[in-house]
């Protein structure tokens, strides 16, 4: 039998590292665990061995658990953040309104990623438990919510904020739904929900109302 490929980093390839290198490493190896095993793998143990890192040296950065996973959810964010306004910023000559349309295609293009897609159902289970995680996910929409709103008053500047805030919600929502559905057709042969361009046209036609 072949020898198992070791994918962790040796503890001694780790010792000379920078700070913010060596932060970044731990980050690197927290996300990729809770998009490969979900939120219940992640442990400051597990990722001290993912990312050939001494648990005390680990321990100096994110003290805690909940410490690391914090950091670690900030992360996969920002990335899928940048991911998706840098799709929607390369068609810097649209209109407020397409510019509208792009994000919200974005939006519902990330409902097929499933690693990611997957570590949110765990994290929305997470949060019936966790007061940190629900707090967490809070923030997240919050967030997501603010640039959709300042989308939308972009394109209608006529809606007023308390208006725009619905609808940036509603279509928060329905991205949502969409986002179970699509994982729903990844596991079983009966699709359910509907095409993506229904569900964009759909957001867009609430929005301009």
């Amino acid at each position: 039998m072949a020898p198992k490929e070791n994918t962790k980093a040796p503890y001694r390839a780790t010792k000379r590292l920078k700070a913010a290198e060596r932060r970044s490493l731990i980050l690197e190896a927290a996300a990729s665990i809770l998009l490969e095993q979900g939120f219940s793998a992640l442990t400051v143990r597990n990722t001290s061995e993912v990312a050939g890192i001494r648990m005390a040296t680990l321990q100096y950065y994110f003290p805690s658990r909940q410490h690391l996973f914090e950091a670690a959810f900030g992360s996969i964010v920002d990335k899928t953040w940048a991911e998706m306004m840098n799709t929607v910023d390369q068609h810097d000559t649209l209109d407020a309104t397409d510019h509208l349309q792009q994000f919200v295609e974005a939006m519902c293009n990330s409902t097929f990623n499933s690693p990611l897609v997957g570590f949110f159902i765990e994290l929305w289970a997470a949060a019936r438990v966790h007061a940190y995680a629900a707090k967490i996910m809070v923030n997240y929409y919050e967030d997501a919510l603010e640039v959709f709103i300042k989308l939308i008053r972009a394109a209608h500047p006529k809606h007023s904020v308390q208006k725009s805030r619905r609808l940036a919600t509603l279509a928060l929502s329905i991205v949502e739904g969409q986002t179970v559905f699509n994982q729903i057709n990844a596991l079983t042969s009966q699709p359910m929900g509907v095409p993506t361009t229904v569900v964009v046209d759909t957001i867009m036609g609430l929005i301009s109302e």
